[in-house]
């Protein structure tokens, strides 16, 4: 990876390598900052396979913490600082990393460096970078990716995506997730330009197209989810738009693959980013994951391990991480022998289920377990059960997987010991990333049980909307719940009160769940007071045509004594 990054800076030093909104770096300058804070990592210590986190928000020190890790041949382990402090002590704790690099500590290494970087690539078998991602047990499992797929994945970039110098790549992923990883690598490996997002992100809507016109983005990749939330705007400069992260729906490639390239791309954390990638999509009735990149071997097997047309999917070659970090258990379950690989060759046993179709793509059918995909991210609902359980004032706990208009959502079961549904929020926002807290938190008197005893979830009852007095109080009870506050008043602003374009994705699903009305991301932004969002969202509450009146009796004669003329 440190080789490719190094021919680009050869062949075009001053083309620019990373735009901010705070400036520009050319590939030249991005090698000189990262090759000093190499030289300081070097003299700490620091060398091949030891971990750096890199807790720094995406900016361009970002990147070149990033690149220097790299070039002094360590593993860099990207942690957001925006996720709850106790999930970023938690992923610290289990790294066990060599060094944490913050904005202070970047810039001590970048003036205090006397050594000189290595200038070639590390050993193709050492950690390049470290993925935490969601754990069954309860606690998120580092995901260790050497450096052997990158060149594939680059590879695959160029001749499918179009990546090459003068093209402008969107990171807009978070970047503790490793949408982030390729992002970087279709950039900087290519010649092209990284244009990074704000570290606030960018609202669905006016802002989001307003940036990439400014910024002249070519290239964007985001989970199906938030494109679903994007307004039908032109992009005119996007000439290469790439879903990841969960399964799109023919309707949404046919709203935005007309006039550009639009692939879907599909790879588990445990392989190099990516491991398959379409054809470029027109929108017909079905939207395969497509076919393998270069250096990846897809088997398609059924529950003996024999080949099939239809079954579960294990992806070998290259790009196959090499386990989970510290847990040898976990590796050996989910990364076996690949017996039509080389000698000592492993594949990854996904756990999702595919289909074979007669042109060779593969068709993405689903899970084989209780993992979910919500808005890009892999997610097992256990993780979150586990924390939802450990309040002390909470009996029992289950998280069940939902489907809504805006695609999956979690939904959680407790029986309480007298906590509140705003405290159980309180305590999940403090522990989990927002697109791990539940949209739907439900108190129930009992759990549904199968015959033999154990937990029936599929007979916990599906969330009905739930609508009180006024629309504007159910609108200010959703606000104090995602936002995991006490009281909200009618005047009270969502993003002044901490909101963010994740808690506002989160809002309007918890909106379409429980009042079952039609929102956006973007009406969020529009009308950020419960008042002005009730009133945005009063002409969409459906209307109940009322009853027709029971028609009168007739009046009687006043000479006929009562009786019917």
């Amino acid at each position: 990876m440190v080789g490719m990054f190094r021919r680009q800076v050869a062949l075009a030093p001053r083309s620019i390598a990373v735009v901010t909104a705070d400036g520009t770096l050319s590939y030249g300058e991005l090698d000189a900052r990262a090759s000093a804070v190499a030289g300081g990592l070097r003299d700490r210590g620091v060398g091949p396979d030891d971990i750096v986190a890199v807790t720094i928000p995406r900016g361009a020190d970002m990147v070149v913490a990033v690149v220097a890790v790299l070039v002094a041949g360590a593993a860099y382990l990207p942690v957001d600082s925006t996720q709850p402090p106790d999930r970023v002590a938690a992923v610290l704790a289990d790294a066990a990393p060599a060094l944490v690099l913050t904005p202070g500590e970047l810039r001590a290494l970048e003036t205090a460096a006397v050594s000189v970087a290595p200038m070639a690539d590390p050993d193709p078998a050492s950690a390049a970078y470290v993925i935490y991602t969601s754990g069954s047990t309860g606690r998120p499992k580092g995901v260790v990716v050497p450096h052997t797929g990158i060149a594939h994945l680059v590879a695959a970039q160029r001749e499918r995506f179009g990546a090459r110098p003068g093209a402008r790549v969107l990171q807009y992923a978070s970047v503790g997730f490793d949408v982030a990883v390729a992002d970087l690598c279709m950039a900087l490996l290519t010649g092209a330009t990284l244009v990074l997002a704000p570290p606030e992100g960018l609202p669905p809507g006016e802002p989001f197209a307003r940036f990439v016109a400014e910024h002249g983005v070519t290239h964007v990749c985001m989970p199906p989810s938030a494109l679903a939330t994007q307004p039908d705007m032109a992009l005119p400069s996007v000439s290469c738009l790439i879903v990841a992260g969960e399964a799109p729906g023919p309707d949404l490639v046919a709203r935005w693959s007309a006039g550009r390239r639009m692939i879907n791309a599909y790879g588990p954390t445990e392989t190099t980013a990516c491991a398959t990638m379409s054809a470029p999509l027109t929108g017909g009735p079905v939207v395969p994951i497509g076919t393998a990149i270069p250096g990846t071997g897809l088997r398609v097997l059924d529950e003996k391990c024999a080949p099939a047309t239809e079954g579960e999917l294990y992806i070998g070659g290259a790009g196959v991480a090499r386990g989970y970090l510290g847990c040898p258990g976990a590796t050996a379950q989910r990364f076996v022998a690949d017996p039509w690989g080389p000698p000592g060759s492993r594949m990854f046993r996904t756990g999702d289920l595919v289909r074979v179709l007669p042109g060779g793509d593969l068709l993405f059918l689903g899970r084989a377990d209780d993992q979910v995909k919500i808005r890009g991210h892999r997610v097992e609902p256990a993780e979150v059960e586990a924390v939802l359980g450990a309040h002390p004032a909470v009996a029992r706990a289950a998280v069940v997987a939902r489907s809504g208009p805006l695609g999956t959502y979690l939904a959680g079961y407790v029986v309480p010991r007298g906590a509140s549904v705003p405290d159980l929020r309180a305590h999940l926002a403090e522990r989990l990333p927002a697109h791990l807290v539940p949209d739907l938190i439900e108190v129930v008197g009992h759990f549904p049980s199968t015959p033999n005893g154990k937990l029936d979830r599929a007979a916990f009852a599906e969330p009905a909307p739930r609508v009180s007095g006024g629309l504007a109080d159910d609108v200010a009870r959703l606000f104090a719940e995602v936002l995991s506050v006490e009281a909200i008043a009618p005047d009270d602003d969502f993003f002044a009160l901490g909101g963010t374009s994740l808690t506002a994705t989160a809002l309007v699903s918890r909106i379409r769940v429980e009042l079952a009305l039609e929102a956006s991301v973007a009406t969020v932004f529009e009308a950020p007071t419960p008042a002005e969002l009730a009133d945005a969202l009063a002409p969409t509450v459906p209307t109940v045509p009322a009853a027709p009146a029971a028609p009168s009796a007739p009046s009687a004669p006043a000479d006929s004594a009562g009786g019917l003329t």
